[in-house]
This record gives structure tokens, sequence and C-alpha cells, in this order.
């Protein structure tokens, strides 16, 4: 086992609330019959616990982006650990499943943010990507796997002896993270999440040096390894199947609880006998992220819309108040209506940041999501549109030149556009 102070990364739960269901969840998303939202003071105190930790501070959930105050806890996030903003994501993404491991992947960045890329995502862009450069995103759209988690060891027949050892080598303690939840600190993930679904008697105080606790000194919080599985070998499953496998002694406990995806029927049942006819089969992961490898390492797609412009509106100066309000996505400040058209067409099939105004030509594109604007808009009297570039940054003015290779590969696809300028080169 490992000591919280040797992780790469210690996470704060700060909800178990989520838009997917997944197969083997580690924060049991669908059994809860209401989730939790950690409070700001709770928060404020997580963070400030880590004052001298060099290592990365996590906000996970659930889908952290369903948190009410997810602004408020970023923002202190950012301020605490990094100070000024960063300046990510601003030019128009083409692809965003490349930009996520060519940009987002800053693995010895001091804080870091997972998402399931939901609407939330996008709503929250703006400052996700303002203080985030390492972003460990995952639709659940792909063939990712999730091993059983809710599998008790004694159902399954494992000994004292086989069990301990296998504990303390635990692929998820020793390559995952400890964490803090709304009830206390606790040296695993897994630990901590068990006992917020089965009420349990909470975590350590959440104070600064919490996690240099050493091994010898989990003890109370070991109880929750008796129910977990991932040290074992146990079935794995796609992620987007919605299915947990357990065991008899977990069912009755979920049951007791009136789990929502119990009721459901969203479970497979393995007691001893089938566990032993297929153990074989059976591997546990061994490292961090052997489930997303198992998926290709493929984090989102082009089939997820949540985070791509829903509709642009062309407006000019005289009728703008009138198309803009808080149903209204990217709005096209307009001059000449076929360079607005076409800016359109260009921006439709790209990933933008709602907290930047893009230039082309003479058009204006913005979204009334973006920080710098949207208490204006609220209030009409106070929002010149003649004084939209006043409103942002200079470093959010993003000037959008189009190439023709551009939109050849927003037709035919990156691949085609290299054999266009391959046979050029050869040609000519």
């Amino acid at each position: 086992m490992k000591s919280p102070k040797d992780m790469k990364i210690i996470q704060i739960d700060i909800t178990n609330a989520c838009v997917n269901r997944c197969s083997n969840c580690t924060r049991f998303c669908g059994h809860h019959t209401k989730p939790f939202f950690m409070d700001f003071e709770t928060f404020k105190k997580a963070v400030d616990s880590f004052e001298g930790w060099e290592g990365c501070v996590g906000i996970i959930g659930g889908e952290p982006t369903l948190h009410p105050e997810i602004e408020k806890f970023i923002d202190y996030l950012r301020e605490k650990r990094i100070g000024a903003p960063l300046k990510l994501s601003r030019e128009p993404i083409f692809d965003m499943q490349e930009h996520i491991y060519k940009k987002l992947n800053n693995t010895c960045s001091k804080i870091g943010f997972w998402s399931s890329l939901n609407k939330g995502y996008y709503r929250h862009f703006e400052t996700i990507n303002d203080s985030f450069d390492w972003q460990l995103l995952n639709d659940h759209n792909n063939k990712c796997l999730h091993q059983a988690i809710l599998m008790a060891r004694k159902d399954l027949g494992i000994s004292d002896e086989e069990f301990k050892k296998r504990r303390d080598n635990c692929f998820a303690q020793n390559t995952w993270s400890a964490t803090i939840t709304p009830k206390g600190a606790f040296f695993c993930e897994i630990a901590a999440a068990l006992d917020m679904l089965f009420n349990g008697p909470g975590g350590w105080a959440i104070e600064k040096g919490w996690y240099n606790r050493t091994p010898d000194e989990f003890t109370e919080q070991l109880q929750w390894c008796e129910l977990c599985s991932l040290c074992l070998d146990v079935p794995q499953r796609i992620s987007c199947e919605d299915i947990d496998d357990i065991t008899p002694t977990l069912l009755k406990k979920l049951q007791k609880i009136n789990s929502p995806k119990i009721k459901a029927g969203k479970y497979c049942l393995h007691d001893i006998n089938d566990y032993k006819k297929h153990k074989q089969v059976y591997k546990s992961f061994e490292h961090c992220d052997d489930y997303m490898q198992a998926g290709s390492n493929i984090r989102t797609t082009t089939d997820n819309r949540n985070y791509y412009p829903r509709d642009f509106v062309i407006v000019n100066l005289e009728n703008a108040s009138s198309f803009i309000n808080k149903k209204t996505d990217w709005v096209i400040l307009s001059k000449n209506n076929k360079d607005a058209k076409k800016i359109k067409n260009y921006l439709k099939k790209m990933v933008i940041n709602p907290g930047c105004l893009y230039r082309y030509k003479g058009e204006y594109i913005f979204n009334p999501l973006a920080r710098s604007i949207r208490d204006k808009i609220k209030s009409p009297q106070n929002f010149d549109l003649k004084k939209l570039t006043t409103y942002y940054v200079s470093d959010k003015i993003i000037d959008i030149k189009i190439k023709k290779t551009d939109y050849l590969s927003q037709i035919f696809g990156k691949k085609f556009v290299k054999i266009i300028k391959i046979f050029k080169y050869i040609w000519f």
C-alpha cells in the first residue's frame, strides 16, 4: 500500500451526481437515492489542507460540472494552487480527441479535472480551460472497461492470507488516488465511495498533513476493502453497458439502501461456483490507465455533440437585442451576410470556447456564456454591442483565418488532405 503523501494525485470528490450510470462505477453512480454536493467551506478546507504538498489536487465526481458551485470551486482551487489563469483551448479545435492528448495532458500539473464531457462541460468550458492543463476526460461512449468492484472476497472463497497479500498490492490504491469527501479524508477513493454509499463512519479530519499517514495507520478504513474487488481477478465489462457485477453480500446491502440500479435489475450476480468456473479467464488491472487502453484510449469522438456549438444566430447592431437571451448559443454580429454564413459553416463543426470573442473579417462571433459579458447581457442597458471588444481581455479575442485545407479536412477528413499534399509535392 501507499501513503497518500507519495501519490501523484489526491482527489476532492465534490459530488456523486452524474449523467451516466456506468458499469462498475468507482463512485457507484446509480445506487444512491440522493446525490451529495460538497459545500464550499468544506471544499476550501480540503484545498487548504494541501498547502505545501507538491502533487496534483483533482476535482472529480460523479460529474463535477453538475455541482451548482463548480465555477466558484474551480476559481478557488486555481488561485490557491497555480495563480493566474491559463490560456488554453481558445483557438477553434477540429479534433477534440487529439486536443485532449496534445494540449490537456500536462501530467506535472498541480491541479486536474475529471469529466464525462457532458453539457455541463460546455457550459463551464471557459472556466475549466482557464484553469486545468491536465484534464482526464472520458465521455464513456467507447469500449473502455470497468473492473468489478462490488464483489466481496468472502463470497468468492478468497482466504485471509491470499486477500491480505492482494489488498496490500492493490493496483487502485497504488496507482489511483486518496480523496476527500464531505465526510472526511480517505486513504483510497474507493473506500471513500463505499463509506458514502453505505453511510459509514466517515474519514479522517480534513486538516493540513492528513495525507502523511502511512499504511499502518489505515486500520479503521481497511474495513471497506472487504467489500471491494479491485485487487482481485474478477470480471470486467464495457462501461456503457450500465451493468454492475456483484456478489450476494453486496446485493443484500444494496437492497437495504433501496438502490435504484438494483431495483431496475441493472446487475449481474456472481456466486462462488460461478466465480470458480470462470476464475482462470479473469485478470485484475495492473496499471492506472489499463481501463482506457482496453478501449484504445478513445476519450471522445465527434458523435458526442455536447461540447459543439448548438446554433448560430446572425444579427446586426439594429436587431441584436431581440435575438440575444439566456437560451441563445452563439451570436454572429454581422456586417456582411455572406461572410457570416461562411464563418458559421466553418465553426459549426469546430469546438470553440464560449469565453472567447472570435473575429473573421468584419464579423464578430460571441457566446452569452462568456464570463466577461454574461452579467451585462442580463441588463441590456449595460450591454453595448458597439463596445463589444472592450469587454474581453485581449488574449480572448481570437482572429480566424480560414484555410482551404481546413475546409477539405472538414468535408473529406485529414487523411484525404494529407494525400493531396503528398500528391502535390510529388507532382510538382
